[in-house]
């Protein structure tokens, strides 16, 4: 696996251009309202901006400038060049979800990717496999390909995984956040020839952990190094892993001795699984017969627990790229314009994904904590 990922792809302004309008939602018409609102004496139409996106007509660097305000993004970003997503596989992509919809999410990981690549590279920190390669073969299964991979942790049975995203780093996939409110969980893909995942947070703590178990095992399972439609049967295998990578088989058959809903919640908590997983999983792997199964879905539904179940799973979430900020702005490595200039990122958008990891919200004060007044 390589250190650092390359940003040399050829990718050229008209296409920065439309990446940027689909990342933002916008339609050609409205970017030109906008433009013109905002800039006045500037001369764009929707059918000009189609053209630079097309590559059939060059926008002067005013033109860029102002599409760059308008998109919330530093004009350097348009002039430079960076990778593709490929290979990618969402998780539990619902049907409601348009492809228009879907191209804007990938347009704004792309974004952040390519962030988080340019910083590492700046600080001279890439990310390093601390693990090799999982060896798998084609014949393993899921449970035994999330078995291997939790003795590669010496993880025994009983042993929880404290960190999905950890594990996830230490194997040389970059993971990353991108929120947002489409019934989106997340993706995995390759981004200039390396594995990354892309999660949606806006989710709960126990589908978030379930949700990058899922998309590890598809990277794992080398399924984004093919351009291939994701099939049910991918599907099934990534989700067959992530349970038993959270859960080993002899756990989650404990967690049903005695038919107890405290002990279930118990073990929700201590492996960091919902229990509706946990259902699932076991009446696939045998350990519950088809009667009692129904009967537990039923008594799922009258408690309304498929909405919102018992238990508090701890938060296991990606923040090595705010953690890398946040140190190159405490150490006086980088200052904001500078992070600004190195990412592509709107020095705004940085404060506000730093403090996001810290649990500061647009109403709280954030800010340098190591800071020394001088």
């Amino acid at each position: 696996m390589q250190d650092t990922v390359r940003i040399d792809s050829v990718a050229t302004v008209s296409v920065r251009l439309k990446e940027a309008r689909t990342a933002a939602g916008l339609s050609t018409r409205v970017v030109e309202s906008l433009v013109k609102k905002r800039f006045p004496g500037l001369s764009v139409s929707h059918a000009s901006i189609a053209n630079f996106e097309k590559g059939a007509a060059s926008p002067g660097i005013d033109v860029i400038g102002a599409l760059a305000m308008v998109y919330d993004r530093p004009i350097n970003w348009f002039l430079t060049a960076g990778p593709a997503l490929t290979g990618i596989r969402y998780r539990s992509l619902s049907s409601k979800t348009g492809v228009k919809d879907r191209h804007k999410y990938e347009g704004q990981a792309q974004y952040l990717l390519e962030a988080y690549i340019r910083l590492e590279q700046r600080l001279g920190q890439p990310l390093k496999a601390t693990k090799r390669r999982i060896d798998i073969t084609s014949d393993m299964s899921a449970e035994e390909t999330a078995a291997s991979v939790r003795r590669k942790f010496d993880l025994r049975d009983i042993d929880p995984v404290p960190s999905v995203i950890e594990l996830l780093e230490q194997l040389g996939i970059r993971t990353i956040e991108v929120p947002t409110e489409l019934n989106i969980d997340g993706f995995a893909a390759r981004f200039g020839g390396e594995p990354v995942i892309v999660l949606n947070p806006s989710t709960a703590n126990d589908r978030c952990r379930i949700n990058a178990s899922h998309e590890g095992g598809h990277v794992v399972f080398g399924d984004c190094d093919s351009g291939d439609t994701t099939t049910r049967e991918m599907d099934n295998k990534a989700f067959e892993f992530a349970c038993h990578l959270l859960i080993p088989k002899s756990q989650l058959a404990k967690a049903f001795e005695g038919r107890s809903a405290v002990q279930l919640v118990q073990y929700k908590e201590r492996f960091g699984i919902s229990m509706a997983a946990m259902i699932y999983r076991a009446e696939k792997s045998g350990i519950l017969d088809e009667r009692t199964t129904k009967q537990l879905w039923i008594q799922f539904s009258r408690r309304g627990w498929r909405a919102k179940e018992p238990g508090r799973v701890r938060a296991d979430r990606a923040f090595r790229f705010e953690r890398l900020l946040d140190s190159a702005i405490s150490e006086k490595r980088l200052s904001w314009s500078e992070a600004e200039s190195v990412t592509g990122v709107s020095a705004a958008e940085l404060r506000r994904r730093r403090d996001l990891a810290m649990g500061i919200t647009d109403e709280e004060e954030g800010g340098e904590i190591f800071r020394i007044n001088e």
